[in-house]
């Protein structure tokens, strides 16, 4: 008989709370946040097996916490199934070195499956890549592996779990010939410490160069989710995915000779924007768009309608992230009319 063995867990406690923090809040806003961690029986998705998701959801006293259990390797499909289908009610999902394996794996195995993937992923703000790229740690730790963070956070007190990876690995398929539940708990504990862990992880931000961080990486709009942003010589591209894909092209915005590529096959968009050279500076004029703008005026860089981007090798990465961020808006305003 094919079943998913489904846990569900709540901590109302004020320590699992959703760290807040303004910066945070601009590029996140209220939308429904949850982490993710997965556990596999290897690294190969082609040849290994989905066993095991968890995901936290954060809430206004607390988390709740639901992992989706393979009992043998018939259920793969089915609990990967309704693992993904509770993970897609998110908007951004947390995740530690989620880009090259927690994602890459769940993507690549469906695929092998032959589940499908549209309109599933929401944004990944992935952690490990905002500390390795963007922070100094890499230079004050060993390593930064998540329970090397964890401790120089202070919270190895936290973690109840004291098994690894590849640990969990030999204690499932010892599972799969005894059936043995304190095995299954203990996979179960493994992989709810990484997330609650994961959830508290949070303030290591404040080590981080964020604004530099979220150009490099992207950061959501709404059902956008930006992958890259560059500066050209005279131009400004920004390169991301659709959740909800469609596809639009266009050689103009507004009054601005914006080029927007949206392509509902691949999912993916491109938008280039020419950009104003004097000199040593890199200006973007608003007042060629049918939005208000006018929340840049907090930024010294801002007068009359045009923004400054860049001055000489200096990038301006918060004005930018802001710009760009109410240019996304308008560009969906005009393609979803």
């Amino acid at each position: 008989m094919i079943h998913t063995y489904i846990i569900e867990q709540e901590y109302i406690d004020t320590s699992y709370l959703m760290y807040q923090s303004r910066i945070l809040d601009f590029y996140f806003g209220k939308k429904k946040i949850g982490v993710l961690d997965i556990e596999t029986t290897g690294l190969n998705p082609q040849y290994s097996h989905f066993i095991l998701g968890g995901l936290l959801i954060f809430q206004e006293d607390g988390v709740r916490v639901k992992q989706y259990f393979a009992e043998n390797l018939q259920e793969e499909k089915q609990t990967l199934t309704a693992f993904l289908d509770e993970a897609k009610k998110m908007d951004i999902l947390i995740t530690y070195n989620g880009k090259h394996f927690d994602i890459k794996y769940l993507k690549t195995r469906m695929a092998e499956l032959g589940l499908s993937d549209e309109n599933l992923f929401p944004y990944n703000f992935d952690l490990y890549l905002m500390i390795n790229g963007h922070s100094s740690l890499r230079k004050l730790l060993p390593n930064l592996k998540q329970k090397t963070v964890e401790n120089f956070m202070g919270l190895w007190s936290s973690r109840k779990d004291e098994i690894s990876g590849a640990e969990s690995v030999e204690l499932y398929k010892r599972y799969l010939s005894t059936k043995d539940s304190d095995l299954r708990d203990l996979i179960l504990l493994h992989n709810r410490d990484d997330i609650l862990q994961l959830s508290q992880l949070l303030p290591v931000l404040k080590k981080v160069d964020i604004h530099k961080g979220f150009f490099s990486l992207g950061f959501p709009v709404e059902s956008l989710s930006i992958s890259k942003i560059t500066m050209e010589a005279k131009e400004l591209k920004i390169w991301g995915h659709q959740r909800y894909p469609i596809s639009y092209s266009s050689y103009g915005l507004d009054d601005s000779p914006c080029f927007l590529d949206f392509d509902r096959y691949s999912k993916d968009f491109y938008i280039g924007l020419p950009i104003i050279r004097r000199s040593v500076l890199g200006i973007v004029d608003t007042k060629s768009f049918e939005k208000d703008f006018s929340s840049l005026s907090k930024y010294e860089t801002f007068e009359n309608g045009f923004l400054v981007l860049q001055q000489g090798d200096h990038i301006h990465y918060i004005e930018i992230n802001h710009f760009v961020k109410l240019l996304l808006e308008r560009v969906l305003e005009v393609i979803n009319r």
